[in-house]
């Protein structure tokens, strides 16, 4: 903190700070007091306006439907149970359990040996937010396995 007040110092003035008394205050340190410097933003995070955007996909696992995918196989380790799938694009993904996947704010929450199961939302005709349940099998089909309202 105390390099950067000096660099910054140093900029602005366009020399080496002076040494000052204790209870001399100068211009600078009215300006750039040391609350103010906590305000600026962090030089190593990106800018509010790049960061990511509420409902804006992360990758390209979010951007097609559940159906849309195709399950090609299921790896397993001695701890580790990872699917992989290919998308609409034609790249092929390895997904976990709680991986985002969907264009509806799908998460996998379950991998079995011969499907996975994705859970997403959707917002009904009142505005409740309702979760669908999806298994995604590895001969293509695609089998909902929630029960819609008034079913």
């Amino acid at each position: 903190m105390i390099f950067f007040w000096m660099l910054l110092q140093t900029t602005i003035m366009g020399s080496a700070p002076a040494a000052t008394t204790p209870g001399e205050g100068s211009a600078m340190e009215a300006i750039l007091s040391e609350e103010l410097v906590r305000t600026l933003r962090d030089p190593f995070e990106l800018p509010s306006s790049l960061s990511r955007k509420a409902g804006m996909p992360r990758s390209d696992l979010e951007l097609y439907q559940i159906r849309d995918f195709k399950l090609n196989g299921v790896i397993t380790g001695p701890k580790k149970v990872r699917a992989m799938v290919s998308a609409p694009n034609g790249k092929a993904y390895f997904v976990k359990v709680g991986d985002l996947m969907g264009a509806r704010e799908g998460r996998v929450t379950r991998i079995t040996s011969d499907a996975i199961r994705v859970m997403e939302y959707f917002v009904n005709e009142s505005g409740k937010r309702v979760p669908d349940l999806y298994e995604l099998r590895i001969n293509g089909e695609l089998q909902a396995l929630s029960k819609k309202e008034g079913d």
